[in-house]
């Protein structure tokens, strides 16, 4: 539908008269056009205090669920601090003019939308908006731009805009990423593009803009159908891949038939293949291996480290059309009960290696309601096996008793869903844990030939690099683009990489930690780090799983009380084994159990310890702490405890900015010679887990700091060189890993001030290193004598 402009005058008018709005807004400046390129724009925006979030109260009935939206969107990202969120009426131009600003709500709801929408790319219309030649005018319509402030147009606006408050009060889909503008229906995503920036920022090309519903529309075109009786199966590439999958997935629903569970209607369940977890998230906004999206549908794609699908959408999505909810906390878990595969591998395996690790939970804990997250890897597969106990003790009830559980809001203690299901707790318990040490027996075998072996100093040097995902489903892990730069790191002479998810805490105050590991499609979820890191390992490199912890400020000054103390390391103990089950499972080489945790390291050090111990019962691979450069990796009190010394490498080279590669060198050598002392006290080498300098001229004095400024790619250089050549001699050091290496070309350029040294003379100085160090010997050093008193 093309877009017009009626009723645009109107909306404008009746909503800047407000009573109230005059006096609260002042008088607002000539509205100004872009000036600079987003990446310009990036390099320039400030930390803490840098967004103001107004939500709308033109409308009075959905001012509540726009400052609702508004005060979970500012919470997330800044803690309990909730004076960035203040209404339409509150703001002013003052305030709007030295932030970046995010909006929330239309014109007709939010008076500073309506007074900047003359300066922004979209046209409001009577009916919902218009937005480059097309119209949206469904109820359930929503827009997220970003946008120059046109109050400032060197600091951003965000706008999330739709046709009813409800859907912007929900979310209305995720949230912003690297496309300047999205638009959902009903959570779906219908477009997505970026603005050109050349020859003029921000200007709207339509190559870069990408229209998901004609591409959801070509490829349901293009699908073969494979029928059977109860399944149909849809695909438009590998035919014997669907052939295996409608088989097996026949084969899984019969076995649900002779269970008491046969579908309600004589409708086949519906499973659509993709070729990738990139395809899938595309058309689906669902990067997950597999998921149902509704009763009888379900999607699935096949990750790069498997051979087969695990098909347990295919039974969720039966019991979807039984009467399950989607969003009940048992869902996949009765997927994954039927299919006896979890994650791409036998269910027994999974619940062996949990078992064995003493972290497979009690009845109990995987029965409760939790408001703190717990790892889906942990507890999937636990509410699975309470469910098998469930099919067990019911008997022939047992379809009924299921649906106790999932057709409706599940209770949230064991006695309570027995007493839904109307059986005994305590005979589902004792059959929970027949069940689960049956299973752990089973598996054993196969979890004790599966794990990595800790690196040794006889493996040799690693010439590493951190790769960072680019918050993008197509320039993060699982994309065709980073499997593009693993090629490029692989031909510079890479061997080992590490691979970062992260948890985040709102502030430095904060003990939650809210992980990565099942973000949305744009996020580091665990499917994108698997697909990364199988693809990487086919390419012959070998990787590190490097969690790192994000807030306000920095990590290493979390400041908390005793009992935030206890809460944090509740939490940080479930982030850490979450990703000690993901790299045991995946075969990956190394593990970083903390990342500069500098507070906590020094106060906690038997804390430490206990995590430590915790994540070796688990994972057989290398472990090693990330410390920072300063006092951390100095006095860290448990060295002893890991396998290899990690150190974060930013120590300052100068105490002014110079070029000159005697200074730079000795700089280099007198930091390498106090983590030399740190190796002969521990008697382990010394890994740099990171090691980099951003393209400024200030990169030999503050290494770590990454900002704004003209670039300076041959200071970048200089500084490599002399880190590469006072490393020459010394064989302590067990390797490097550069930082930082993004994801996808398009996040950085040779023009850029950042970290990254792709396509900038650096890269030269790297490749050059790396080929002379293949081989490079590794010598463990001997730990000082103790003094004598």
């Amino acid at each position: 539908m093309t877009c017009g402009r009626l009723g645009l005058a109107v909306c404008l008018v009746a909503i800047l008269m407000a009573p109230g709005f005059g006096r609260a807004a002042d008088t607002v400046a000539p509205l100004q056009p872009p000036r600079l390129s987003r990446d310009a724009m990036e390099a320039l925006l400030g930390g803490d205090a840098a967004f103001r979030f107004v939500y709308g109260t033109a409308d009075p009935s959905a001012a509540p669920a726009l400052r609702r939206r508004a005060l979970r969107i500012a919470s997330r990202l800044f803690g309990s601090d909730s004076t960035r969120v203040i209404s339409d009426l509150e703001a002013t131009r003052e305030d709007l003019a030295a932030h970046s600003v995010f909006l929330i709500g239309g014109p007709r709801e939010n008076r500073w939308t309506a007074r900047l929408a003359p300066a922004l790319p979209v046209v409001f219309e009577a009916v919902g908006f218009c937005f480059q030649g097309r119209s949206y005018r469904e109820p359930r319509d929503v827009l997220h731009l970003v946008y120059p402030n046109p109050l400032a147009p060197a600091r951003f606006l965000l706008l999330l805009a739709g046709n009813s408050a409800e859907a912007v009060g929900d979310g209305g889909g995720p949230l912003f990423g690297d496309e300047d503008w999205r638009i959902h229906r009903d959570r779906e995503l219908l477009r997505s593009g970026r603005f050109a920036h050349t020859p003029r920022p921000w200007t709207y090309s339509a190559s870069l803009d990408r229209d998901l519903l004609s591409e959801r529309q070509q490829f349901a075109r293009s699908l073969k159908r494979y029928e059977g009786r109860e399944v149909t199966v849809r695909s438009a590439g590998d035919a014997t891949r669907a052939t295996r999958a409608l088989a097996s997935a026949e084969a899984l629903l019969a076995r649900l038939d002779a269970a008491g569970f046969g579908a309600a209607a004589e409708r086949p369940v519906v499973l659509t293949l993709y070729s990738s977890l990139e395809h899938k998230g595309l058309l689906t906004r669902d990067t997950r291996p597999e998921h149902v999206e509704r009763a009888g549908v379900a999607h699935a794609a096949l990750p790069a480290s498997r051979t087969s699908d695990d098909l347990e959408s295919v039974a969720s999505a039966r019991l979807a059309a039984r009467g399950a909810r989607l969003d009940s906390r048992f869902f996949r878990a009765g997927g994954i009960w039927w299919a006896r595969r979890f994650e791409g591998e036998p269910l027994a395996q999974s619940v062996s290696r949990l078992y064995h690790g003493r972290v497979w939970p009690r009845a109990f804990d995987a029965a409760r309601v939790s408001k703190r997250w717990r790892s889906p890897l942990i507890l999937e597969p636990a509410r699975a096996v309470l469910l098998g106990a469930l099919l067990e003790v019911a008997g022939r009830r047992a379809p009924l008793a299921w649906n106790a559980w999932l057709a409706s809001p599940a209770p949230g203690t064991l006695d309570s869903l027995a007493r839904r299901a109307g059986v005994s707790a305590v005979a589902l318990e004792k059959r929970y844990a027949a069940i689960s040490d049956s299973l752990a027996r089973s598996g054993v075998a196969a979890m004790r030939r599966e794990g990595p072996r800790p690196w040794r100093a006889a493996d040799g040097f690693q010439r590493g690099a951190c790769l960072a995902h680019r918050v993008s489903l197509e320039q993060g892990y699982a994309s065709r683009a980073c499997a593009e730069e693993l090629g490029r790191l692989r031909g510079l002479g890479v061997d080992w990489i590490s691979l970062t998810p992260f948890g985040f805490l709102p502030g430095t105050g904060s003990p939650e930690i809210w992980p990565s590991a099942d973000a949305r499609p744009d996020g580091e979820n665990d499917e994108s780090l698997v697909e990364c890191a199988a693809r990487a390992r086919a390419l012959g490199l070998k990787v590190w799983l490097t969690p790192h912890l994000w807030t306000r400020g920095w990590v290493g000054e979390l400041a908390l009380s005793n009992g935030d103390w206890a809460r944090f390391f509740e939490g940080y103990r479930e982030f850490l084994l979450h990703y000690a089950i993901l790299a045991q499972r995946e075969r990956l080489e190394g593990l970083v159990v903390g990342h500069e945790l500098a507070s906590s390291s020094s106060a906690f050090p038997d804390r430490w310890r206990g995590l430590i111990a915790d994540a070796r019962r688990i994972y057989t691979g290398t472990l090693s702490y990330g410390a920072n450069w300063g006092d951390e990796v100095r006095t860290l009190p448990f060295w002893d405890a890991v396998d290899v010394i990690g150190v974060s490498f930013y120590e300052p080279l100068v105490a002014s900015p110079t070029r000159d590669p005697n200074t730079l060198r000795e700089g280099a050598r007198k930091a390498l010679a106090r983590l030399r002392e740190v190796a002969r006290a521990s008697g382990r080498p010394v890994l740099l887990l990171e090691a980099g300098y951003p393209s400024l001229p200030n990169a030999a004095v503050k290494p770590w700091e990454e900002g704004p400024g003209p670039p300076d790619l041959e200071t970048q250089r200089a500084c490599y060189e002399a880190l590469v050549d006072a490393l020459d001699s010394e064989t302590w050091v067990a390797g490097v890993y550069v930082w930082k290496w993004f994801s996808s070309a398009r996040a950085s350029g040779a023009g850029d001030p950042s970290f990254s040294p792709r396509g900038k003379p650096a890269e030269r100085v790297i490749a050059r290193a790396f080929a002379a160090w293949q081989g490079r010997p590794v010598s463990v050093p001997r730990p000082n004598a103790p003094r004598s008193r």
